[in-house]
């Protein structure tokens, strides 16, 4: 008999004693039933009654509440409660050990709640009268060891579980208590059945009846199922199954409610904190109870509402008071959810309980922090917020992604509940509802299900359900008992979802539910069965376990090469160099069939267990100690919202705050932060799409609607129309969404000409703002079809245009973004194939996707390919990517690799819906759908979605903050930098002791790599290794007790007495040890041999020992002696096909060898396999080509994942023997390369000092007042004007931080003063910002080109002057860096004062109300700004120029080489202060690349500089030396004054100042006021260094100065340094005396006019002042004493 059929009962059910049904219970179990349920059982309940009693299989059909769980348990209470005749007098029988009944359930909360429901039943029979008691356990997840461990001591009679544990169960010893089950009851089937987790509960179920003497009765349980007979076969395997359908089942009332009159037109509103803010400036009004008043933003009559925009801004210009509050700004909202929002929250307080659905957990939390603000402003209980936080992720949503913060204790009307809130929370949230205590919870699919949350009142989905499965179920919580009516309303969010919304509407109300298809032959799901299968069972045959496998529904069509593939993978019969380190999961003995389990196959099979993906979720924690009861765990967040947020951020999670404390590799630890305007988390998902039926069904009735609807616009409702709208009405859609229906409607068909049906696909396209096409594909199929039509039409494009089109899918389309293109764009023909073409184009392009790389990482983790490196920790989601990647490569040298076979599968059948899109194709071509073209100016209301989609996917998904740091990395291409760098000279940087250890590590000779001497290990090692000698595989082994040799044998000798005799002992000790291992070495190649899994072969005229799985790869690279049966078993298909492309056997061992060494050479690899040297080199170089090794050079070569740990070592080694310098040395290596310890005059020095500040940008006034006369100690203007003028530099302008009136916060520099950015009344267009000199062979320098005539002003002749030509423009493309000058010259001129203008003396001038004012005479005699900038650019001939043409290779190596030359070490401070924009990032891949070719070395040379330094080894070992200097000798160097501007100051910028001292008897050290703190890097403040370190500071007019020694003599120096230095620059300056006053006023806050420093200042040339001490100048700029 066919499974899925009605059977008859069977043999057993007819000899029973009793009569199956409800009249063959027990008299108590009757009793108690009528007791609780007066009305009698329902019909599907005795109908369930009486096919379980007869002992058949059954699958129970009927509506959520409808009674059939208790159905499914009752019979079994009954059956095991029920006392035989000589039982009745005792009072507690003993239950039989064993568990007798096993309930699945899809949800770990579902079972918990079915283990609460079960305890009234059971009691109340037990009330009725005597019984044998009944035991009730729960395993899943989260039970705790302990508890685990009673329910396998005593096992329960009824035990709930979910599919993963009972895996789990069947793949351990507590199996043994499962075999005495006799009934499985499988609740929410139709979860189960369409999925891999069905199908692995199906091999589950098989292997449990392989436990019992005879199958378990099995029943299925759902209110969706369709078809019925295909989720009869999945329950029931081979065995029939009894359908048993509720036909009287109430059909649901589900409505369809919009509230905005019209959605193409939403009321502008004041956004959701402006609304806040006026409720609380406002009384409280009505309360919350269920009888108040709809307020705030009900349907009409609000106050904060307008019809528009414009209106709304005509309110808010004429300062209208709508309503209280109204003084606060108004911040407007355009979009529907406030008015969705409110219509919700009156719902919600017009009914006792409500249920909210969402699609989307985001959307769920958001949602129910909206209600909770919108409660709490009705109520005015929210915490005012005087201003909005600011988040680092503003980005991502606006303040859409925020919630307000609510006030301690604030009433809470709704709840969040999804799988991201921990189980306890869930919890609290369920009995909360089912107590009354909370009127409304906002869930996902997380409630759809069956759990127990008491009475519902009504039930709300917001935006149409995902299925019409899902619908009825979540529609179904409402009036949750026998009898009961659902009642649901759905809230379409968008204009579009309203056709999605009435077509769920009428197929909730027709039960027309989607058809469930199997997932058939999952090869992923075998793999990880077969392991669990095979780790517990003895004996098992590879026939036995097939016929077990495909006893199950989803694997009865399973060919015999798929399952064969299966065991060949997990038996390690890929064998490459790829895949050397994946470990067999089995051994299969391909003789005799049998199947064992290697020593970690049961522990594999446990720990990655299942088929739920693993998403890398981080687990949300309350910190150690600070959970007052239950787990600390309070939900799971997505991997990228935690990388997007950091320690301090407060996140919303389960409707309350959360503050992040903590964020580690594997979670998240937060705290309670109540009150707190907070984040709203997102989570990264992805779905499946529609179905292709629901979209065939969705084309149906917009077909239908069409022929509805009018021909022409303007012409009254028609017949059809009334019609569309009566049937709208049925559907349940209140006035708005009828009306808003029937407009888009007839709007989209006037835009397009049709409606996108089932027989009609609509194509438009327009022209954007960019002038590219934009086409749309309307159709109502789905993503499952649309992706891989994308596919083929991105290829057709390309082939047809040359051209790859962007291109967006979605459920209701697809969007194509072509660039203009020659020619018009082709029409229907864009979109049709035919229908074999388009099947082989996607099954060939299918592994290229993106999509096939992800279901390839979760297919390989179920196929425990990839067991988690710590199980019950979290995996890093990029960590999974990387090992996948690596896998698929790997598995690309095969032909039928299984796991690339499930994943091409997966995509094709469960992914994309390739059947549907081949039958488009077909109907396309006989005519069946049409395609119509339409060309419109804008896009159509079907369209707008669509391109919201397209502009979002772009915006949000392309240009996040963590792609633009990844784009910004990886700007440079690697392959330009090897070519400007090279690559030579990595093999010199590699330390010999870390080659020796790592290849002792990889050869498993280095203490602790060593494996035990059994056959697994040996079968490893050859696995791992290659071919060995049986001496080899000895001194690569420990003893059967894990004792090293030469460890034992020390360890041995450590207890001796010493010399000869400790000697002695460790000598022999050793050799009993080694002699005992190459015994047992021995024993296990016997083994191996005698299982057929290992033999001997001969090469280079050695005899070795193999890998059978070698065998044809050395007989056909090597020509190697193998044995006949190894052959044989080749032949008889033990092997594996290969791929065409494949790597050859000789390079695919020759790349294992190289994996396992480190560098190899030709020599070497001939010796080792027996080859000419000739040959060898040819292989390895062939690998070296395909970048399967690297070239060293004359060293060899090496594999890259060796490479890397050699030269990861290596460079570590090099790092930690370099003793970090004190910051004074770097200072000194500074001050000695850019030389200033030394200056030498001439044009020759001047050049060099420009070449070193190439690139270098500082204010224009800062170069020739004091960054090049300190370098150069005669410089002249002139100087700098002939190297200009031949050539040899160029200078380049831009606009400057600094603003044009001096230095920006200085507040001290006065105008026409030493060291200001600009003199008085400099005129702000004239005035220049930042100057950068180049020189002209520089990479870095900018291409001179045409000469430009600018010289002398126009005149009246020159005619009209376009506005390129004038004055202004052309000074503007100077200070924008587009123009030079031949001299420098034209600078000086800018930074010139302006000419005094006469002024005549203002008087004073008395008004008649005895107030007086100045009054200034016009001035006289002065110089426009239009003349200075004519004298200006008269002062030279220009020139154009333009960018450099380097790339941004050569651009960013040249920047580095220029960091290194003038700095010598390159840090993050000094790419910060010194370097281009992004500071270090923008250059670490040059500077990485740089490390491993050696040219410079990475570690922390200076003291201070942060861990990531990179200097050339000269530069250390000059480093070095200056930081060794004797103690005696430091401080004796003359004292070098620097202005703190000059490019050459370190200090401050990386090290940090030092804390002030004064020599003793000098005063007290207290700063004060202004002087607190570090010092001030303002224009004219100077540093004086000794010996590189910082001794004194002077602020820029002497008023301050602070010293950094306790030495006297040193800090006298300072000061006569410091003075010999200011004396200088006045004198350079040819200021008038007296014209400068510099008078100190304190040293370390301690007055001048103290004697003990007045003392000091005195000698170095200070005279006294009624202020302090005055430097002393004479009438030429010398001082006048010393």
């Amino acid at each position: 008999m066919a499974a899925g059929t009605t059977s008859s009962s069977n043999d057993a059910a007819t000899a029973s004693a009793h009569r199956p049904g409800w009249a063959g219970f027990s008299s108590t179990t009757r009793t108690w039933f009528l007791g609780a349920f007066p009305t009698g059982p329902t019909t599907v309940q005795e109908r369930a009654w009486a096919a379980i009693g007869r002992g058949e299989n059954a699958l129970v059909i009927a509506p959520t509440g409808s009674g059939k769980t208790l159905a499914s348990f009752l019979s079994a209470i009954d059956r095991l409660g029920r006392l035989d005749a000589g039982e009745e007098a005792r009072e507690r029988p003993e239950p039989t050990d064993g568990v007798r009944v096993l309930y699945i359930s899809p949800l770990k909360a579902l079972g918990a709640d079915v283990e609460r429901n079960l305890r009234r039943p059971l009691a109340g029979i037990a009330a009725v009268g005597p019984t044998r008691p009944i035991s009730v356990g729960v395993r899943s997840g989260d039970t705790p060891a302990r508890e685990r461990r009673r329910l396998r001591s005593h096992p329960p009679s009824i035990l709930i579980t979910t599919p993963e544990s009972l895996y789990l169960m069947l793949t351990s010893a507590v199996r043994e208590t499962l075999r005495t089950v006799e009934t499985v009851i499988v609740d929410e089937i139709h979860s189960f059945a369409g999925s891999k987790r069905g199908t692995h509960l199906a091999v589950s179920l098989e292997r449990l009846d392989d436990l019992l003497e005879r199958p378990a009765q099995r029943i299925g349980l759902s209110a969706t199922v369709s078809p019925p007979q295909e989720v009869a076969r999945f329950l029931g395997g081979p065995h029939p199954v009894t359908i048993i359908a509720d036909d009287g089942r109430a059909t649901p009332e589900v409505t369809v409610a919009v509230p905005v009159e019209n959605m193409a037109r939403i009321p502008a509103i004041s956004d959701r904190r402006t609304r806040m803010e006026r409720a609380l400036a406002a009384p409280a009004s009505a309360g919350g109870g269920c009888g108040a008043q709809p307020s705030g933003l009900g349907r009409a009559g609000f106050s904060q509402a307008w019809r528009s925009d414009k209106a709304l801004g005509r309110a808010m210009a004429a300062g209208r008071a709508d309503g209280p509050g109204a003084g606060v700004p108004a911040r407007v909202s355009a979009s529907i959810w406030p008015h969705l929002e409110n219509a919700i929250l009156d719902q919600v307080l017009t009914h006792r309980t409500t249920l909210v659905f969402v699609n989307s957990r985001g959307a769920c939390e958001r949602l129910t922090a909206h209600l909770n603000e919108a409660y709490a402003a009705r109520l005015g209980t929210a915490a005012p917020t005087p201003q909005a936080p600011v988040h680092r992720e503003s980005w991502e949503m606006g303040t859409g992604s925020h919630t307000e913060a609510l006030a301690a204790g604030a009433p809470v009307i709704a709840k969040a509940h999804h799988g991201s809130v921990s189980k306890e929370q869930r919890l609290g949230v369920e009995r909360e509802l089912a107590a009354g205590e909370l009127r409304c919870v906002v869930a996902t699919a997380s409630l759809e299900l069956g759990i127990d949350i008491g009475s519902v009142d009504l039930v709300l989905q917001v935006a149409p359900p995902p299925s019409v499965a899902a619908g009825l179920q979540r529609v179904g919580r409402a009036e949750h008992r026998v009898g009961g009516r659902p009642r649901g309303v759905i809230y379409p969010v968008e204009r579009t979802h309203l056709v999605d919304a009435a077509v769920a509407a009428e197929g909730m109300r027709a039960g027309a539910i989607e058809r469930t298809e199997l997932a058939s032959n999952a090869l992923d799901v075998l793999a990880q069965q077969t392991v669990a299968a095979v780790s517990v069972a003895e004996g098992l045959t590879a026939d036995a376990w097939f016929s077990t496998v495909t006893r199950s529904a989803p694997y009865s069509s399973l060919p015999r090469s798929a399952f064969d593939s299966v065991l060949e993978l997990l038996a390690g019969g890929f064998a490459s160099a790829d895949l050397a380190d994946f470990s067999p999961r089995i051994v299969w003995d391909r003789a005799t069939g049998e199947l064992s389990a290697r020593p970690s196959t049961q522990r594999l099979a446990v720990a990655s267990s299942g088929t739920i993906p693993d998403r890398g979720m981080f687990p949300v924690v309350l910190p150690e100690g600070a959970q007052d009861a239950g787990r600390r765990r309070v939900g799971e967040l997505d991997e990228e919202m935690v990388h997007e947020s950091s320690p301090g951020d407060v996140i919303t999670l389960g409707t309350s705050s959360w503050r992040i404390r903590q964020i580690t590799g594997d979670r998240v630890v937060v705290d309670p932060a109540e009150g707190r305007s907070a984040r709203l988390p997102f989570w990264k998902g992805e779905g499946l799409g529609r179905p292709a039926a629901t979209g065939l069904a969705k084309g149906v009735f917009l077909r239908e609607a069409q022929a509805s609807l009018p021909a022409q616009a303007g012409a009254g409702e028609s017949e059809g129309e009334r019609a569309l709208r009566h049937r709208l009405t049925e559907a349940g859609l209140d006035d708005h969404a009828r009306a808003n229906l029937l407009a888009l409607l007839r709007e989209q068909y006037r835009a397009t000409g049709a409606l996108p049906t089932d027989e009609t696909l609509v194509l438009e396209r327009y022209e954007d703002e960019s002038g590219s096409w934009r086409v749309i594909v309307h159709s109502t199929l789905g993503r499952r079809v649309h992706e891989p039509w994308a596919m083929a039409i991105r290829e057709r494009v390309y082939q047809l245009l040359g051209v790859r089109p962007q291109t967006i899918v979605a459920d209701d389309g697809i969007v194509l973004q072509i660039p203009p293109v020659e020619g018009g764009l082709p029409g229907a023909g864009l979109i049709t194939f035919d229908a074999a073409e388009i099947s082989s184009l996607v099954r060939s392009r299918i592994e290229t996707t993106a999509l096939f790389a992800a279901r390839f990482r979760e297919c390989a983790a179920r196929a425990l390919l990839m067991p988690a490196a710590r199980p019950g920790r979290r995996t890093p989601l990029w960590l999974q990517r990387v090992k996948a990647g690596q896998l698929l490569e790997a598995s690309r040298q095969f032909q039928d690799f299984p796991v690339s076979v499930e994943a091409a599968r997966e995509c094709l059948q469960q992914y994309y819906d390739l059947p549907a899109l081949t039958d488009l194709m077909e109907r396309l071509a006989s005519g069946r759908v049409r395609v119509v073209e339409a060309v419109t100016s804008e896009p159509s209301p079907f369209a707008h979605p669509l391109l919201f989609g397209y502009a979002s996917t772009l915006i949000y998904q392309e240009d996040l903050p963590h792609a633009e740091r990844r784009a910004q990395l990886l700007s440079l291409d690697p392959k330009a930098l090897d070519a400007l760098l090279g690559d030579g000279g990595v093999a010199e940087l590699l330390d010999d002791e870390v080659l020796a250890q790592v290849e002792a590590e990889l050869q498993h000779l280095a203490p602790g790599r060593r494996v035990r001497a059994d056959a697994e290990r040996i079968a490893d090692l050859l696995r791992e290794l290659g071919p060995l000698s049986a001496a080899e595989l000895a001194e690569r082994c420990t003893d059967v007790d894990q004792r090293d040799p030469g460890e034992d044998a020390r360890a041995y000798g450590a207890d001796g007495a010493g010399g000869d005799v400790e000697r002695a002992v460790e000598h022999s000790v050793g050799q009993a040890v080694e002699r005992e291992t190459e015994h047992t070495v021995e024993r296990a190649l016997a083994e191996l041999a005698g299982a057929r899994r290992a033999t001997t072969v001969r090469v280079g005229g050695r005899e070795l020992w193999a890998r059978v799985e070698d065998v044809p790869a050395l007989r056909r690279a090597l020509g190697a002696e193998v044995p006949d049966w190894a052959l044989e078993r080749v032949g008889a298909g033990g092997a594996v096909e290969r791929r065409a492309a494949a790597r050859s056997p000789l390079n695919d061992l020759l790349l294992r060898y190289a994996r396992t060494h480190t560098t190899v050479t030709p020599q070497r690899v001939a010796r080792a396999f027996g080859l000419g040297a000739a040959e060898a080199e040819g292989a390895l170089a062939e690998l070296a080509g395909a970048g399967s090794l690297v070239d060293l050079g004359a060293a060899g070569w090496m594999e890259p994942a060796a490479l890397a740990r050699v030269r990861h070592r290596s460079l570590a080694r090099a790092r930690a023997a370099i003793a970090p310098a004190p910051p004074a040395a770097l200072q000194r290596l500074v001050l000695e390369r850019a030389g200033l310890d030394e200056p030498g005059g001439g044009v020759d020095t001047l050049a060099q000092a420009l070449a070193a500040l190439e690139g270098v940008w500082l204010p224009a006034g800062l170069w020739e007042s004091v960054v090049l006369p300190a370098r150069v100690a005669d410089y002249r203007p002139a100087m700098l004007d002939e190297l200009i003028a031949a050539g040899e530099v160029v200078w380049q302008a831009r606009p400057g931080e600094e603003s044009a009136s001096g230095q920006k916060g200085s507040g001290r520099t006065g105008p026409g003063e030493r060291g200001s950015a600009t003199p008085a009344r400099a005129d702000d267009d004239v005035a220049l910002g930042e100057i950068a000199f180049f020189p002209t062979d520089s990479a870095l320098a900018p291409v001179v080109g045409d000469a430009l005539a600018w010289a002398g002003p126009r005149t009246e002749q020159d005619g009209d002057l376009s506005e390129e030509d004038t004055e202004d423009e052309r000074w503007r493309q100077v200070r924008e860096g587009a123009a030079t000058g031949r001299s420098f010259e034209p600078v000086r001129r800018s930074l010139e004062p302006a000419p005094k203008a006469h002024r005549a003396p203002a008087r004073r001038v008395r008004s008649r109300r005895s107030r007086r004012t100045m009054v200034a005479m016009p001035q006289t005699g002065g110089q426009t700004a239009s003349g200075r900038l004519s004298s200006v650019l008269s002062s030279t001939s220009w020139v154009r120029i333009s960018a450099a043409p380097a790339s941004a290779e050569e651009r960013a190596i040249a920047e580095v080489e220029s960091l290194l030359d003038r700095y010598g070490v390159v840090s993050r401070d000094v790419a910060l202060a010194f370097g281009g924009a992004g500071g270090l990032v923008p250059l670490m891949p040059v500077l990485r690349r740089m490390e491993d070719t050696g040219a410079v070395l990475r570690g922390g040379f200076v003291e201070g500089l942060g861990p990531a330094q990179f200097a050339e080894r000269e530069t250390v070992d000059r480093l070095r030396f200056l930081g060794q200097e004797p103690a005696g000798a430091r401080g004796s160097g003359t004292g070098i004054v620097l202005d703190l501007k000059d490019p050459a100051c370190l200090v401050g910028r990386g090290p940090a100042w030092p804390e002030p001292a004064l020599p003793a008897g000098i005063g007290k050290v207290g700063l004060k006021g202004e002087e607190e703190g570090a010092p001030q890097r303002r224009r004219g403040a100077s540093v004086v260094l000794i010996d590189g370190a910082p001794v004194l500071y002077a602020s820029d007019s002497l008023k301050v100065l602070i010293s950094y020694t306790s030495e006297r003599e040193v800090l006298t120096r300072a000061l006569s340094a410091l003075a010999t230095a200011r004396q200088g620059a006045l004198a350079r300056e040819g200021s008038p005396p007296g014209r400068h006053r510099t008078v100190v006023e304190s040293l370390n806050g301690v007055s001048a006019l103290d004697r003990t420093v007045s003392d000091l200042l005195r000698q170095a040339g200070f005279v006294s002042d009624p202020r302090g001490m005055r430097l002393a100048v004479g009438p030429y700029g010398a001082s006048f004493s010393r």
